[in-house]
């Protein structure tokens, strides 16, 4: 009974979707706002029903019935129930429902949050995303229908896929697909203003919350599965340029050149044209992320499906969306496109350089990632394209970008003159450059180019967002009524990226590692560690048996760490699974994985020591909390502000005279 009023609420979730972007439009063709209005109630029906399906659903997994298929297929009455309810989304069926949950959502929220804007745009905001919302509703119960029937009914479930069976299946899924479905956000404000009788220059502005919120979701899904894989899957890496990991890297570099275009728009009314195709690619990417997941067309240790038939739906969808959006662009976007004189040495300029790095580095990807794809299309045969593609394509641009970062920091958004500019750009990069050289031949004992370059492009980030930060308290200091919010946001996010560059180099250049065959008894030595294992633990769990090593860890002959990988059997899916043995500190992990079992006492033992990983981590939290601030500025920035010029336009010479007096 209960998977029944699951599918009905489903149903009911489609219905309110499908009146949501039917009379709202009646009441704007007709200028009607009694029937304009009727987007919200529509809006929150739809996510009111959907919420209900997908709670139903969990109800289903934590009560095991098994009579529901995709319950049969992947849960298990001796799985944790934690586990069960995050088997919810641990599937194809019951993530996507997730993922249909998730657009129902966020379209509450803009109902909510802006109910009191302009009804006729915010109405034109909610179409889409009403639209969005039966279109993939209609997907899920026509082609991915969570709460479809078993029978015979059997008495036991296969169980979750073991390597779903962590902590980061609870949290990674949600947080990649809130990021994924809030750019339909930032999509649906471009839809409305391409779709007004007349230019709605405030779209930017009230756009921009929204896609910042949807970036620091995706920036925290990124790096969730980044740990999650690194710690789970046991070779000990963090990206591998995976299809699916690609899948979710593309969205993020246009929803970062998006989140600096909407800045320009609002505050210059610039960079329109850009605005608008970025706000329709990065939600295009998303789906493209999503088609790579579920069609099977690429093959990935992360895929949820491999059915062509979702796949071919899945096209479809992002084939209609993205032919209308670009068709309305062509048709409208006119009234946006406007002339706009600024200057090379420009903020406008320096954002402009940046966003074009940032789609030619998302094209770069997704040529790697769909070329052997097309090679096999066209009979060639088959290729793989793999980490030395990316990374000798990705990295040098990288590097350019994170020059540019600094400079945009530094210049002000009129035109600046080149004497101010190297008067203001000099003390952060001489120390930049002096530091990251010393730096590397500290670690190297001689200059590592990639390394020294790390270092360098990560201090320079740094500083110049510090110098901002600087900047703005001396012009309080001299009386000005300036805001710190801003620049302490962007220092967050910037030093979030410097981190993970310094991590990402260190790791990749300086890892460390030893294969050994060992039992109780045995030592080996890697650098300056040494490793003994000490004895073997037979462990039951709830639906899994393990063989546990009990490995001690010592470093100048003090025991630093005892480290436990396991090599686990599970019975019911009938897979091995090793779990590495990980014990972390500040510089450096060490990372011990238990292979095969070689004798009677003896294991294949494979030792790692990776050096700052775990800064890669630490700075995506970092950029994650810099986007939460900013959004914190940005309602701030409704208040208003003082009429006297930008904070960056009061030039060096002028301030270091006020420090004088």
């Amino acid at each position: 009974m209960l998977p029944e009023v699951g599918h009905f609420a489903l149903i009911l979730g489609m219905v309110f979707a499908l009146g949501g972007s039917i009379v709202p439009v009646i009441g704007l063709v007709k200028k009607d706002p009694y029937l304009t209005g009727y987007a919200w109630p529509f809006s929150y029906g739809a996510f009111v029903f959907i919420t209900l399906s997908i709670l139903i659903l969990g109800a289903c997994f934590a009560t095991d019935d098994f009579s529901v298929t995709y319950i049969a297929h992947h849960s298990n009455t001796q799985l944790p129930f934690f586990f069960k309810i995050a088997a919810v989304w641990g599937g194809h069926e019951g993530s996507f429902l997730f993922w249909l949950f998730s657009l129902a959502g966020w379209a509450a929220l803009v109902a909510w949050v802006c109910r009191d804007r302009d009804e006729a745009f915010i109405s034109r905001v909610l179409v889409t995303l009403s639209l969005l919302v039966w279109m993939f509703s209609v997907f899920v119960l026509l082609t991915s229908n969570p709460f479809e029937r078993l029978f015979p009914i059997p008495f036991e479930g296969r169980d979750l896929n073991p390597m779903l069976q962590d902590i980061g299946l609870i949290f990674h899924p949600p947080m990649l697909y809130l990021g994924y479905v809030g750019f339909a956000v930032s999509f649906a404000f471009a839809i409305a203003a391409l779709t007004g009788e007349q230019a709605e220059e405030s779209w930017a502005k009230w756009s921009r919350p929204w896609t910042v919120a949807a970036w620091v979701f995706l920036t925290g899904g990124i790096g969730l599965g980044s740990w999650w894989a690194y710690y789970e899957l046991g070779w000990g890496g963090w990206w591998f340029w995976d299809p699916v990991e690609n899948a979710s890297l593309m969205p993020w570099l246009t929803g970062t050149a998006l989140l600096h275009s909407l800045m320009i728009t609002e505050q210059k009314k610039a960079l329109m044209g850009w605005s608008l195709l970025l706000a329709i690619f990065t939600f295009s990417l998303s789906l493209l992320g999503t088609f790579i997941v579920r069609s099977g067309v690429l093959t990935s240790v992360h895929a949820f499906a491999v059915d062509p038939t979702r796949g071919v739906a899945l096209l479809s969808i992002l084939a209609l969306i993205l032919t209308v959006a670009l068709g309305l662009f062509a048709l409208h976007a006119g009234r946006y496109i406007v002339p706009a004189k600024f200057g090379f040495l420009s903020k406008q300029a320096m954002f402009m350089i940046g966003n074009s790095l940032l789609t030619v580095a998302t094209l770069t990807v997704l040529l790697g990632t769909f070329y052997p794809l097309i090679f096999q299309a066209l009979g060639w045969g088959n290729i793989s394209v793999g980490a030395p593609y990316f990374n000798a394509m990705f990295i040098p641009m990288s590097f350019v970008l994170f020059m540019f970062m600094g400079f945009g920091v530094l210049i002000r958004w009129h035109r600046v003159s080149i004497d101010d500019l190297i008067t203001r750009a000099l003390a952060p990069m001489s120390i930049s450059i002096v530091l990251g050289v010393a730096l590397s031949v500290m670690f190297d004992r001689g200059v590592n180019l990639t390394v020294c370059l790390a270092f360098t492009t990560a201090l320079w980030i740094t500083l110049t967002a510090l110098q901002s930060i600087y900047m703005r308290i001396v012009a309080r200091r001299a009386g000005r009524t300036i805001s710190l919010w801003k620049p302490t946001a962007m220092l967050l996010a910037h030093a979030g990226v410097a981190v993970t560059i310094i991590g990402a180099a260190l790791v990749s250049f300086y890892n460390e590692e030893i294969s050994d065959k060992m039992g109780p008894g045995d030592s080996v030595a890697l650098g300056e560690y040494h490793f003994s294992y000490l004895q073997t633990d037979l462990l039951v769990g709830a639906n899994f048996t393990a063989e546990q090593a009990n490995i001690m860890v010592t470093k100048s002959g003090k025991v630093i760490a005892i480290v436990t990988p396991q090599r686990r059997h599970y019975t019911v899916r009938t897979m091995n699974m090793s779990e590495p043995g990980i014990a972390w500190f500040w510089d450096g992990d060490i990372y011990i994985t238990l292979g095969e079992k070689l004798s009677r006492t003896d294991y294949a033992m494979r030792i790692q020591y990776k050096p700052y990983v775990r800064w890669i981590w630490f700075g995506g939290v970092l950029m994650m909390l810099g986007g939460a601030m900013a959004l914190v500025t940005v309602r701030r920035q409704r208040q208003p502000h003082s009429a006297l010029p930008p904070i960056e336009s009061i030039p060096v010479k002028t301030v270091s005279v006020e420090l004088n007096k």
